[in-house]
Formats: structure tokens, sequence, C-alpha cells
């Protein structure tokens, strides 16, 4: 995205900002961005990237500041997204939004650093599972090349912000996750999609059930190995 233009169509967007910040935002982040106790956290250390990013992804606003920001379907138009990050995200000092273009990526790289850092939480399908405390990473699959990057660059949520990744790795991961999502990885003949808990719980059984199976065959009695001992006849005794 690019900042709004200048003159009388500049003026108009900025107005369009402010006024959906002011309706819809203030409330919990303040007139001036710098948060409101107990309701919503200061925007002082966001920028366009993590504006753009709660607002594409449905994530902002909230009915609850109480609640965990998860993925929902987009409440505003796209003028609307333009005004409010060029307007929001200048409280802030954090990144800008990253031009990320999966063509430029290199599969292999993306690969390795996919299951680096994020296969852990989002699984190797790209299909998210809980991580415990009640939150989830989310499924990656119906994710833009720019919404990944800008997660990795401002760390949504409970995910931390990767500030090692270069703008090639962007590029890299976004590619990755694109291949995932061609290949559909999530759907039901492929089990990788199923998540950490269910795939560790299946592990367990095709290694338990063997096991079991071996531990019945043993206990089981066997002809020839396992025949009844038959007592020794008693010698018959001699007479004086």
């Amino acid at each position: 995205l690019l900042p709004a233009g200048g003159g009388a169509a500049g003026a108009q967007d900025d107005a369009l900002g402010q006024e959906l910040y002011e309706t819809q935002c203030a409330a919990c982040h303040a007139v001036d961005g710098t948060g409101v106790t107990d309701r919503g956290p200061p925007l002082t250390d966001e920028g366009r990237a993590s504006v753009d990013f709660v607002l594409r992804t449905g994530r902002m606003p909230m009915a609850d500041p109480r609640m965990e920001a998860v993925p929902r379907p987009t409440r505003y138009t796209e003028e609307q997204i333009v005004a409010l990050v060029d307007y929001a995200g200048a409280f802030g000092d954090g990144p800008d939004i990253p031009d990320v273009d999966p063509a430029r990526g290199d599969l292999g790289n993306g690969a390795q650093l996919y299951q680096l850092n994020c296969a852990a939480c989002h699984v190797a399908s790209g299909a998210g599972a809980a991580i415990g405390g009640g939150r989830e990473a989310p499924d990656l699959v119906n994710s833009t090349p720019t919404q990944i990057g800008q997660a990795i660059r401002v760390g949504p949520g409970a995910m931390p912000v990767f500030g090692s990744f270069t703008d090639r790795d962007l590029d890299d991961v976004a590619a990755y996750i694109g291949q995932l999502r061609d290949q559909h990885t999530t759907a039901p003949e492929d089990f990788g999609g199923a998540g950490p808990v269910a795939e560790g719980l299946a592990a367990w059984l095709l290694a338990l059930l063997p096991l079991i199976a071996l531990t019945r065959w043993i206990g089981t009695p066997h002809e020839g190995r396992d025949a009844p001992v038959v007592p020794a006849e008693e010698p018959e005794g001699i007479e004086a």
C-alpha cells in the first residue's frame, strides 16, 4: 500500500481516517494513540504494518478487549483501510508494510526457515493448532504474502518478532507457504494438517498397538512350547 495522495484527495483520506479512528478505535487506544488502561494497548510502538495487518485480517476492531484477537472477515472497505492505516499508523514508529513477492522467493530456504521457526506452532502443513493458554496459531493457508511478511515483522499476539529475517527471507517463506497451499496439505487425506496433538497421539498409537499385540502373543499358550508338564512315573518298589 502507498500513502494517500496529496491535495484534496489526501485531505479527504486524512479526514476519513481520523473520523474512523476517533469513532471506532479511540475508546480503547485513546485519541492520541497512547492506549487506555484495561482496554487497549498504546499504538506508539506500532506502525503501518501492524495497523494494516489487524484490519485486513479482521482482528480489529474487537467488541471485547479481553478477547483474543483472531482472524475474522474484515469490516472495512479498501478505502477505509488505507485511510486508517495512514492515520493510525502515524502514531507509532514500527515497521512499514513490507514488499513481499513469492515469485522472488527460494523454496529451499523458505522450507528451512519455516520448519525451524514456524512449524512448531503452525504445524508442518500451515494449518495452525492450539498452542496452550487458550491461544491458537492461525491457519496460514489463506494468508496473503503481505500478511505473512507483516506477521513476521510485527509478531501479532503470542507470535514473536523475527527481527533477523531479511526482506529476501520474507519472499522465501511466503513462496514456501504458497506451495503448501497449492499442494492442499490441509486436506482430510493429508494427515499433516491434523496438528501436533492429533499427530502425537497417532504416533503413540502406531507404536503402542504393535507392542500390545506382541505382549498378547507372548502371553498366549502355544502348542509344543507351552505343553503341560507330565510328571514322571514312580519306579516300582523292589520286594525283599
